[in-house]
């Protein structure tokens, strides 16, 4: 359930309990992953609640009792329409959701950006000219603080965070989180279909990861549940993808559900 090393992943869902993660799990994750004097004087102090540790140098407050819909890159996202898209506030998303055909033309309000992105990518820097997409970034292996703070000297329109949900589930679920944080009153997501086929919608063919297990997959997706129906209904938060042929999550909210009762 819980984090065990601050340098090992692994079949978790969460870093700490939540008054740990207040009283001192964030700090000390975020002072293990980052130089804190650095990114203070870039990015602002920073705020920390149960769930989310979150530079200050950005106002969300907008998001607040919008309806967000997280776009992830997974097949099932080539099935959303633009007419789908429009009826939502903002729309979130990750990685290399600037490479989607679909997305080009279409402003992308915020999106969670990994290691694997290359920072200096042309058609990532064109998309952010055109759309001015806020990025954000988590705790990294493998990017410094310096580049971080490169990048925010030339592109000022991004925050650097972590969240006590974490997961394998990836970085859809974890902008659910933000978006549950930020009080919008309906996320809904597609695009988060776990491994079945190696068809995607950002890059065009993913191979799955080397931890793939899909037990343990499903497994998490049922805490991811559980977790965001202590905020909300199960209308007002939805996975757009269940039912379709690529996702291995079909059914687990509804079974999640059916206990309850």
């Amino acid at each position: 359930m819980f984090r065990t090393k601050l340098n090992q992943g692994g079949w978790f869902s969460f870093n700490s309990t939540p008054d740990e993660w207040e009283t001192y799990y964030a700090n000390r994750m975020f002072d293990y992953f980052f130089d804190r004097k650095k990114i203070q004087e870039s990015f602002g102090h920073l705020d920390v609640n149960e769930e989310l540790l979150i530079t200050d140098n950005l106002n969300f407050s907008s998001v607040k009792g919008k309806k967000v819909l997280v776009i992830g890159g997974g097949p099932s996202s080539k099935d959303l329409s633009d007419e789908a898209c429009s009826e939502y506030d903002y729309i979130f998303s990750c990685n290399h959701f600037f490479k989607a055909q679909s997305l080009k033309n279409k402003k992308v309000n915020l999106a969670l950006i990994g290691d694997e992105v290359n920072l200096d990518s042309y058609e990532l820097n064109s998309y952010l000219k055109n759309h001015n997409t806020i990025l954000g970034f988590e705790h990294s292996g493998r990017r410094s603080t310096d580049e971080l703070i490169r990048f925010k000297r030339r592109y000022g329109n991004c925050f650097v965070y972590l969240t006590r949900y974490f997961s394998r589930l990836g970085y859809v679920a974890r902008a659910c989180v933000l978006a549950k944080e930020m009080e919008a009153s309906q996320v809904h997501f597609i695009g988060m279909d776990g491994f079945k086929t190696q068809d995607h919608h950002f890059e065009r063919v993913k191979k799955p990861p080397t931890f793939n297990n899909e037990e343990r997959f499903k497994n998490q997706m049922k805490i991811f549940y559980k977790y965001m129906l202590e905020t909300y209904d199960p209308d007002s938060f939805k996975n757009l993808s269940d039912g379709h042929e690529c996702s291995i999550y079909t059914g687990i909210m509804k079974e999640l559900l059916s206990e309850k009762d």
